[in-house]
């Protein structure tokens, strides 16, 4: 099972390599969008970006999964980003999404979307 948030702890290598690109949705003040789900502080992909949607499905490629099978599936839980310390238990809906071509977009533009 794969939850869209990312635990925010330092030396976590999806978590350093989404935050050195800048992968994460961002606030309205341009900082990495954080919260509480599970495993505590966390940030969530932004997948309104082609750039993040290709660099995550690589981190599912078959040759990560080192004495699996062929027939391995994966299940992407929460696709509605759940954010327990948030008023609506879901995003702000004035975080900002952004494409790689610089295109943006509010949360409260995407919320049905994301995921």
């Amino acid at each position: 099972i794969s939850d869209p948030h990312i635990k925010r702890e330092a030396g976590y290598h999806v978590h350093d390599e989404a935050t050195a690109k800048g992968y994460y949705v961002m606030t309205k003040e341009g900082k990495d969008y954080e919260g509480d789900c599970w495993p505590g502080k966390s940030s969530w992909l932004d997948f309104y970006n082609s750039r993040v949607r290709s660099w995550y499905a690589g981190l599912y490629a078959y040759d990560k999964y080192p004495g699996s099978t062929p027939d391995l599936y994966t299940w992407i839980d929460m696709n509605e980003p759940s954010v327990f310390n948030s008023p609506e238990v879901t995003m702000d809906m004035d975080a900002v999404h952004a494409r790689k071509d610089g295109a943006q977009a509010t949360h409260r533009e995407l919320h049905n979307m994301y995921g």
